[in-house]
């Protein structure tokens, strides 16, 4: 189970991450322009979108995941971010009772590129569909 969470709110009333399991989420992604990143995000939103009730994009990951804190989203991935993108995020996702790892599983810290966040009932199952579409980081070129 996720941490207890500590204080995540919007305009100053508490927020949680969503409930709903991977068939019934709205999953989020996005990917930067290049041919290690376009590679794996195609094959990630393919099966994502063949399991969840919709795949969508924002362009931003700082909203995405803030999205996700207050279960506006049920989830995001990305194969690769910088710590800039996702500090902020990933620590409204954790204080709003989410979980956040690597797209492997592992535990995710500043250094991590690869992220999943996503509320409980979703994350185990997104990163079986993410790994079985080997979508793990940036494809090696």
């Amino acid at each position: 189970p996720p941490p207890p969470a500590g204080g995540c709110t919007l305009n100053g009333s508490p927020v949680r991450v969503g409930v709903e399991p991977l068939a019934d989420a709205v999953v989020a992604t996005g990917f930067a322009p290049t041919e290690a990143s376009l590679a794996p995000m195609v094959r990630g939103i393919a099966a994502v979108g063949a399991r969840a009730r919709t795949v969508r994009m924002l362009g931003s990951a700082a909203i995405m995941l803030a999205w996700v804190a207050c279960g506006r989203l049920s989830a995001y991935f990305e194969a690769d971010l910088n710590a800039w993108d996702s500090a902020a995020g990933v620590l409204l996702v954790r204080e709003a009772g989410g979980l956040v790892s690597d797209l492997r599983g592992g535990p995710f810290g500043i250094a991590s590129r690869p992220m999943l966040a996503s509320n409980a009932a979703a994350h185990a199952e997104l990163r079986e569909v993410l790994r079985d579409a080997r979508v793990l980081g940036l494809d090696p070129l």
